[in-house]
């Protein structure tokens, strides 16, 4: 087994805009609730990305940054809209790359699905989707309780959210991103608008398949028009996600032909001379936070589509222990990557585990969302006395903002 993931392209260089990594072995996003309460990464978020990014020469994922915090936000989740912020994220991108890997920037909003007491907290009294369709009757009644209202966003709220998101782009890339990456997946903001369920709208941005695309289309558009390459922007979808109650393929319009589409636009941009750095598409076999071994789907439209590389995330550490899966899909062409958070996390040495077939340590999935070190930097590599690091005053840090 070793040596056969060992010789696959898993292990082979590609370029990636205008970088080559060594590896086509992708570190999805984990930031996982380490910033502190002003949404700024803390040294404990530093250190988990540069214990990952030695000895790798791929590219490292952040998780859910938020651009525009009035939109929806969550408590000890990173931001990138302020100046504090844009130091912070600088010094752990200096810290990646002087281990010689790469990073990606991923922004996000949460959209109809934010954290109720944390808007409440922050002195918002509103929350916004595409169209005002509660998650469920749950958050419906819990957001009326604390006072908070859902509405949908108006064009003028829909052109500030974009100079929102160029801002936010910009400020990664001067902090020295690689790339910057647009969550349109797992039902937050961006997603809801491509959603028929979510997205009732009858204005320009709602309706048909290509209204509903619109908002895409639109941040890379301002993206590219503010000075920032097509090369370094790129794209996460979760066609077949169920999760914050979306359809996946039980929407009325199959994901097939609504990510069809988006993706032949993507396309589009690619061979008019603008191509995004990378399409990041999640695997059934994934949807949120949970996962599903078994994949009944056959997905092989996504690379008929989109030319360009594609990033695929799912559940190939676990549907195979002989890593089957993941070498047959990162051969089935030379474009294709690998992106991995739950066993990046548990495996601060990946790369190098996979290469000589090294056992992988499990992930405990209790300690994802903590905001200490306890799950996260208490992980050690392959040949260390213990998987995980025994000390509970070490695991108990909170970390302190780098900014």
């Amino acid at each position: 087994m070793s040596s056969s993931i060992a010789e696959s392209n898993l292990f082979k260089p590609i370029k990636i805009g205008n970088v080559e990594l060594k590896n086509r072995l992708v570190l999805s996003p984990t930031t996982r609730l380490r910033s502190n309460a002003e949404m700024i990464p803390t040294d404990i978020a530093k250190q988990f990305y540069s214990d990952r990014s030695k000895n790798n020469g791929g590219l490292l994922i952040t998780e859910a940054t938020i651009f525009d915090r009035q939109y929806g936000f969550y408590p000890n989740g990173p931001g990138l809209f302020n100046d504090r912020q844009f130091k912070a994220w600088k010094q752990i991108i200096d810290e990646v790359h002087k281990n010689g890997s790469f990073f990606s920037v991923q922004l996000f909003l949460f959209g109809r699905g934010a954290i109720i007491p944390a808007v409440k907290a922050a002195g918002f009294d509103t929350i916004y989707g595409p169209s005002a369709i509660p998650m469920s009757e749950e958050a419906d009644k819990e957001a009326k309780e604390a006072g908070i209202t859902l509405k949908a966003l108006s064009i003028e709220q829909i052109e500030d959210l974009k100079k929102s998101f160029v801002k936010s782009a910009k400020y990664a890339i001067d902090a020295g991103a690689d790339f910057v990456e647009i969550h349109a997946a797992n039902g937050y903001l961006i997603n809801q608008f491509l959603e028929p369920e979510l997205n009732q709208r009858t204005d320009k941005y709602g309706g048909s398949i290509e209204n509903r695309a619109r908002i895409v289309l639109d941040l890379i558009d301002s993206a590219i028009e503010s000075g920032i390459p097509a090369s370094k922007i790129a794209v996460r979808i979760s066609p077949y996600s169920t999760f914050q109650n979306t359809k996946g393929a039980d929407s009325e319009v199959h994901p097939i032909a609504f990510y069809g589409y988006l993706l032949s636009e993507f396309e589009r941009l690619r061979k008019n001379g603008k191509p995004l750095a990378y399409v990041a598409f999640i695997e059934p076999t994934m949807s949120g936070n949970t996962e599903n071994i078994e994949d009944v789907y056959n997905t092989s439209w996504v690379n008929e589509i989109w030319k360009g590389p594609l990033i695929r995330g799912g559940s190939y550490f676990s549907n195979t222990p002989d890593h089957s899966s993941l070498i047959n899909t990162v051969n089935s062409d030379n474009r294709t990557l690998i992106s991995s958070a739950r066993y990046y996390t548990s495996n601060p040495d990946l790369p190098n585990r996979l290469l000589n077939g090294y056992p992988l340590t499990k992930y405990d999935r209790a300690s994802f969302y903590r905001n200490d070190n306890h799950g996260y930097n208490t992980w050690q590599a392959h040949g260390s006395r213990d998987p995980i690091r025994e000390d509970e005053e070490f695991a108990k840090i909170v970390g302190t903002p780098l900014a």
